[in-house]
């Protein structure tokens, strides 16, 4: 009598993402620690970090918190206008919490809207489709005030530096593609033609999980109807919040020459190659082959410095004072995640389990901030 062999495990999607989370953040690390040591060299950007200071650093560290700050404080006036009782302190503890999540997945600018959704109507008892309606016209902003500043850096950089004519199309064929999908994304919700609510009809009406797309009709003609009116009958909160959110973008922009300000020998720096460095930044941050773009944006960096004489060891100086100040910001968010409990929440969002209940995290001995 032969026994059965038992069947073979097969690997769950999470399992297979965690292995290409960490599959991508060693290959990212790997060519980010090439790419400086081979290209810029560590001892030389050590050197030039070394005659920034501390003080450089502080500043640095300080502007890039901006990225999460800003933004943190526009989405708290979209909230206060709409009536929910958000903390401001609630509100910029949820951004920072967000962060190592947004780090580690497909766009660092989306990625935690579930879990700071969570936090928030578990630590103050709102709707979530109020919270989302928010965290939707928040994210507009913010995509549009980078958006903004990077049209007018492209503008900047196809006056002041040479291109190549491929070059030149290419950059100005991207900038007109961005604007025109952000453009009719607006337009949509402006004109309130409700695109959410038209795309789960289709889904619908091609049978495609028919009752579970019914009871989210009704949540999603809500939540863009909230989006409807932000976007018009709230226009002056609109313009506040996007004013403030707009920090974010120049924050990014004035980067580069905050750090080198403080260095006794300056690179030159000029309007042209800040411009540059913020198209980088974005185009990598917004499509990243790797987690956080690592080692993509040391290869851009080494090669925009290089091929206009700021030099490699100064870009390689400012990647390593840049990744300093994400890994500042993942290790705060981490320490409020794990200080406010929210470490169930944090992984079930990982997993890609958008249906959380905050009853189960209370089943987990989740309890609301006081």
């Amino acid at each position: 009598m032969t026994s059965r062999r038992p069947a073979p495990r097969i690997m769950r999607p999470f399992m297979w993402k965690k292995v290409f989370y960490a599959l991508s953040l060693l290959a990212g690390l790997g060519l980010g620690i090439f790419v400086i040591g081979q290209f810029g060299g560590f001892a030389k950007a050590l050197e030039v970090i070394g005659d920034v200071g501390w003080t450089g650093l502080a500043v640095y560290v300080a502007n890039a918190s901006l990225t999460l700050v800003a933004p943190g404080i526009g989405w708290y006036i979209l909230m206060r206008d709409e009536g929910l009782g958000v903390s401001l302190r609630t509100t910029l503890k949820a951004n920072l919490m967000g962060f190592p999540l947004n780090f580690f997945t497909p766009s660092m600018y989306l990625g935690s809207e579930p879990f700071k959704t969570y936090y928030l109507a578990a630590a103050h008892g709102a709707k979530k489709r109020r919270i989302i309606a928010t965290i939707i016209v928040a994210k507009f902003q913010e995509m549009g005030g980078h958006l903004l500043v990077m049209l007018v850096a492209a503008g900047v950089s196809l006056w002041r530096l040479e291109f190549t004519r491929r070059q030149e199309i290419f950059l100005i064929g991207s900038m007109i593609l961005l604007t025109a999908v952000f453009g009719l994304m607006l337009y949509a919700f402006i004109g309130n033609f409700k695109p959410t609510v038209k795309a789960i009809n289709l889904l619908a009406g091609l049978r495609i999980m028919r009752r579970r797309l019914a009871r989210l009709r009704t949540r999603a003609e809500e939540m863009e109807h909230l989006i409807h009116q932000a976007f018009t009958r709230r226009w002056k909160t609109f313009l506040a919040a996007q004013a403030v959110t707009a920090v974010s973008a120049l924050s990014i922009l004035i980067r580069p020459l905050l750090f080198f300000g403080f260095a006794r020998e300056r690179p030159p720096l000029h309007i042209e190659h800040l411009c540059a460095i913020f198209l980088i930044t974005n185009v990598i941050n917004t499509l990243p082959l790797t987690p956080g773009g690592l080692g993509v944006f040391e290869a851009g960096m080494v090669g925009f410095f290089a091929a206009t004489g700021i030099g490699r060891e100064n870009a390689a100086a400012f990647s390593l004072v840049g990744r300093t100040s994400d890994l500042c910001l993942i290790l705060v968010g981490m320490w409020l995640i794990v200080h406010t409990g929210m470490q169930a929440i944090a992984r079930r969002v990982a997993k890609g389990e958008e249906r959380v209940r905050i009853e189960d995290a209370r089943d987990e001995g989740w309890q609301p901030p006081a």
